[in-house]
């Protein structure tokens, strides 16, 4: 997938989740005043079951699906799925919660405090998919293959932002036991999180060394772009491989 692609579907994901998000309610609203079931008790039950119980997870679910989605197939084409692809998957659960909370209470995004309290996963992985819209596999540079201390920097920054999103994440070992059904990995994971939260944060129990390591992360992210930090141009071979890739 190029980036034109990419971006295209990124724009049909996002709008998605803002139309469930924000204009769901309000199409819902003015159906009911139309058809005038407001008028008899028990009427718009069924209307509003369907929407907010059917339409509204569903959009927002196709929404993050459509995201992720299309980061994967966007990090396939540029050939990082083998490292980047478990990191993004991390970040994306570990975004989920807040991506549900926003969808449940929109008017939360405009406070201060919720904004503060973003997941740094989720800035994670909104710098990385801002960073794959860029059109990286149009010349013969490879994406990321900047000088071994720059791609060592981005590597393990974003090894510590998908450790983080593990931390900092409550719902993860209720999710994990559920899902593979061992309710002993639940209490493992609840009984680790805490001690990898002490090491991430150095034990100050703030989110300063995170957003540092964020900062960092996003200066290497833009040091790529530096032609001084290129890695030597791939042969022709790969460079064909990648275009038949498209």
């Amino acid at each position: 997938m190029f980036a034109g692609r990419y971006l295209w579907w990124m724009l049909m994901g996002i709008g998605i989740f803002m139309f469930a998000t924000l204009s769901l309610d309000y199409i819902t609203w003015l159906t009911i005043q139309l058809s005038g079931c407001g008028d008899m008790a028990g009427t718009c039950e069924p209307a509003l079951r369907l929407t907010s119980g059917v339409l509204k997870p569903a959009c927002i679910w196709a929404a993050i699906g459509i995201l992720f989605m299309a980061t994967l197939l966007r990090l396939h084409t540029l050939s990082l799925i083998w490292f980047w692809g478990p990191i993004v998957a991390v970040w994306f659960v570990a975004s989920t919660p807040i991506l549900l909370f926003l969808a449940g209470d929109p008017a939360a995004l405009t406070q201060p405090a919720t904004l503060a309290a973003l997941p740094v996963a989720f800035l994670f992985l909104a710098t990385f998919a801002a960073y794959l819209m860029f059109a990286l596999d149009d010349g013969d540079m490879l994406p990321l293959a900047a000088s071994v201390p720059l791609r060592l920097t981005l590597r393990l920054t974003a090894f510590y932002g998908a450790l983080s999103g593990a931390a900092f994440m409550p719902e993860l070992s209720r999710i994990a036991g559920t899902l593979l059904d061992m309710p002993a990995l639940s209490v493992i994971i609840a009984l680790a999180q805490p001690y990898l939260r002490t090491v991430l944060t150095l034990g100050t129990g703030s989110m300063a060394p995170a957003h540092a390591v964020l900062a960092a992360f996003i200066a290497a992210l833009a040091a790529s772009f530096l032609p001084h930090a290129a890695a030597p141009q791939p042969s022709r071979s790969t460079i064909m491989l990648r275009r038949l890739r498209r």
